[in-house]
């Protein structure tokens, strides 16, 4: 036997997420911050967003990533706490 339960969804002022019931009579709260994923969405740079960074002819040195296994230059010029795009499916 199957059991399929329905998402029905209010808010609440609580400020601490939003409250769900479910057909099943459980309540859940939904805790995504969802101000701070709309400012790691509107970031923007080389490398945010995981998008690639571009090199130029003159920054293209292949000795670097054979001796260390990654490029240098480019780890160097990229920001250490980088947006990366939410996956998940909206649901």
């Amino acid at each position: 036997m199957f059991a399929f339960f329905f998402l029905q969804t209010f808010s609440v002022a609580l400020g601490d997420g939003q409250l769900s019931t479910w057909t099943d009579g459980l309540k859940r709260k939904d805790w995504h911050d969802y101000e701070s994923i709309h400012k790691d969405a509107m970031r923007s740079g080389k490398g945010e967003q995981g998008k690639p960074y571009p090199l130029t002819e003159d920054e293209n040195d292949d000795s670097v990533y054979r001796e260390n296994g990654f490029n240098i230059f480019v780890s160097n010029n990229i920001a250490l706490e980088r947006s990366l795009p939410d996956i998940r499916h909206p649901k």
